[in-house]
């Protein structure tokens, strides 16, 4: 059986934000308090923790006021939570069970909801301060379900070929799980990306790239420009590579069975006979 708790650390940053609006605080004692009463954020290795954190909080302060009340009066709702893990790991064969926290927490409105990983407790860490859809759940989920089962590693020491491999897991079974929901309103995932338009020059691109480490590759092709030019060129990537592996008659949960260990050459020879057999001619709809 699965042991799922529900954490929030929203009462903190309330605390934080109440006493840094009261004193009118300063940029820099703003940043003290934030350290002293809050103080949680994912910073990448390699990068000075105070500095980024500290740019980070200038960026989101002028908007926070517009969600005060979202994060007041947050409620998590954990079973729905476990009714979307029980769906997920059922469609990925998964019967193992998992130790997962959901942790819920205030980012910077570009903050993406993060994986943390300590022997075998999982912990999602989601950001409440943006809208998200239940998609977004789904996929998250999945990631955890999908690291459970291969072995990938949660965190930004993964290649940019497993980023690709999960992104694409995590999609297709978003689209299942939801397709097979009575009345469930599809959501077209790359219908208005303009990645979209280029697929094959996206896919030659990534390549040189799919065995890299270092977090600004991955930022790069998720909330940067990649190597072609656009936005979520991994993401897009991991869609249309998933879509073709699918078609080829793998079976989804078969594909995240796949050992982390041979994810990386999996993920470059797929990318290579899709190109070869020129399945990317025309921009996908």
């Amino acid at each position: 059986m699965d042991e799922l708790k529900c954490k929030q650390m929203l009462d903190r940053f309330l605390t934080f934000y109440d006493k840094a609006s009261l004193e009118n605080a300063s940029p820099e004692r703003r940043f003290e308090l934030w350290k002293h009463y809050y103080g949680f954020t994912f910073v990448p290795p390699g990068y000075k923790k105070d500095q980024l954190a500290r740019e980070m909080l200038d960026y989101a302060w002028d908007k926070y006021s517009l969600v005060y009340d979202k994060i007041k009066y947050f409620e998590p709702d954990p079973i729905k939570l476990s009714e979307v893990l029980s769906k997920v790991k059922q469609m990925l064969h998964v019967t193992k069970p998992i130790d997962l926290t959901v942790l819920y927490f205030v980012g910077t409105f570009e903050t993406e909801p993060f994986i943390q990983q300590e022997n075998e407790r999982y912990t999602l860490c989601f950001p409440v301060e943006v809208d998200w859809s239940d998609y977004k759940l789904v996929q998250e989920l999945t990631r955890v379900v999908h690291c459970v089962k291969s072995g990938l590693a949660p965190s930004h020491t993964r290649t940019l070929a497993q980023l690709v491999f999960q992104e694409g897991i995590a999609l297709h079974t978003t689209q299942q799980l939801k397709a097979s929901e009575e009345n469930a309103e599809i959501e077209l995932l790359w219908k208005h990306e303009k990645c979209s338009k280029e697929p094959n020059r996206i896919m030659m691109n990534l390549i040189p790239h799919l065995k890299r480490t270092d977090y600004e590759a991955l930022y790069s092709f998720t909330k940067g420009t990649g190597a072609s030019g656009y936005e979520k060129e991994a993401n897009f990537a991991g869609w249309i590579l998933m879509q073709h592996l699918l078609d080829q008659g793998n079976r989804l949960n078969d594909l995240a069975a796949i050992p982390k260990e041979n994810v990386d050459k999996f993920v470059e020879k797929s990318l290579y006979l899709l190109l070869n057999r020129a399945y990317l001619t025309q921009p996908q709809d």
